[in-house]
C-alpha cells in the first residue's frame, strides 16, 4: 500500500513538470546568455584570424618583411677559426630568402612561411641545406659540393674552441636558427677560440655590398631630368648686390650691356644712394622777380 501511493505521487509531480509555474512566460534570460555567447564568439574569431595573419606574414598581414613587397639585405659571414668560408655560389630557392653569390641573404619573400616573423636564419640555412643548432652547424661552401662542420670542443689549432653567433656586433644565445633576419643586418656564424670577441672577428666581407644594394641604379638616374645650368652673363643680375648698373658703363667681355631701368631698384647700392641725397639737397632754383606796383 505505501508503494503504490509513493508511485502515484512520483507519477503525479512528473505528470506536473512545474509546467503550471512556467505556463506563458518567455525565457528572456536564456536567450539574453545566447546572444552574448554568440557575439563574443565571433570577436574572438575574428581577433584570433588577425594574429594568425601577422604570425604568418600574409599578404594581408602588415608585419614586415611582407610577402611580396618588401627586398631587404643582410650581409653573411661563415668564420671559421682564422678564415672566411668561400660564398656560397647558387641555390634553388622557392620561398625568396636567397643570395646571389654575393655574400648577401636576400629576403624578398614570395610566401607567408618566409614573411613576417618567420624571416629567420633557418629559411635560409633551409634553402642552402645548412644545418644549425645552438653548439654545432654543418655549413655548405663555394660550389656547395661539401660541407663544413664544426661543434664546440673542437680545437682551433691548440686553442679550444666555440660556436657562436653574432647578429649586429652582439652575441646571440641559442639556437642561430631564432636569428629573425632585418634590413641591413649583419650576421656572422663563426667557430673560433673560446673568448673570442666580435671586434677581433670584425664584419663580414660581404658587408661592403649593402653599400651596392643602396646605390641609385645608373639605368634610373640617366632617366632623371637634368637641372639645366644657369649662365652668369643671362643672369637676373650681377653677382655682387653692393655694384648697380651705371648708364654708359662698358658691358663684361662676351655679356650683352646691362639695360636699365626706369624706375630706381630698391637694391640700389650705398654709392647712388649717396649720389640721389645729394642731388635732393641743392639749393633750389631762384624765384622768378615779383612786379613791384609802385
Amino acid at each position: 500500500m505505501g508503494k503504490a501511493s509513493s508511485s502515484k505521487k512520483v507519477a503525479r509531480a512528473a505528470g506536473i513538470g512545474g509546467g503550471r509555474t512556467s505556463r506563458g512566460k518567455a525565457p528572456v534570460l536564456w536567450y539574453t546568455s545566447l546572444v552574448v555567447i554568440l557575439l563574443a564568439g565571433i570577436g574572438l574569431t575574428a581577433f584570433s584570424r588577425d594574429q594568425r595573419l601577422e604570425e604568418l606574414g600574409s599578404p594581408d598581414s602588415t608585419e614586415e618583411p611582407r610577402a611580396g613587397k618588401s627586398h631587404w639585405h643582410v650581409a653573411l659571414g661563415i668564420r671559421v677559426c682564422d678564415r672566411w668560408l668561400d660564398r656560397i655560389q647558387g641555390e634553388a630557392d622557392l620561398r625568396g630568402i636567397h643570395s646571389h653569390s654575393d655574400g648577401l641573404i636576400h629576403i624578398e619573400p614570395l610566401v607567408a612561411a618566409a614573411a613576417g616573423r618567420r624571416a629567420t636564419f633557418e629559411r635560409y640555412a633551409e634553402t642552402v641545406k645548412g644545418e644549425l643548432a645552438a653548439s654545432r652547424f654543418a655549413w655548405p661552401e663555394g660550389d656547395s659540393k661539401k660541407k663544413v662542420a664544426h661543434e664546440t670542443g673542437e680545437k682551433c689549432g691548440e686553442q679550444e674552441a666555440d660556436v657562436k653567433t653574432f647578429y649586429n656586433g652582439e652575441v646571440h644565445e641559442g639556437d642561430p636558427s631564432d636569428v629573425r633576419l632585418t634590413d641591413g643586418g649583419k650576421l656572422v656564424l663563426a667557430f673560433v677560440p673560446k673568448g673570442t670577441t666580435y671586434e677581433q672577428i670584425g664584419d663580414p666581407p660581404s658587408t661592403s655590398e649593402l653599400a651596392k644594394q643602396n646605390a641609385p641604379n645608373p639605368a634610373e638616374a640617366a632617366k632623371q631630368p637634368q637641372s639645366q645650368a644657369v649662365d652668369p652673363a643671362a643672369g637676373a643680375g650681377p653677382a655682387d648686390p653692393t655694384v648697380s648698373a651705371v648708364p654708359g658703363a662698358p658691358a663684361p667681355s662676351g655679356a650683352p650691356a646691362p639695360s636699365v631701368a626706369p624706375e630706381t631698384s630698391p637694391e640700389t647700392s650705398p654709392e647712388t644712394s649717396t649720389e640721389t641725397s645729394t642731388a635732393s639737397t641743392a639749393a633750389p632754383p631762384a624765384s622768378p622777380p615779383s612786379s613791384d606796383p609802385g
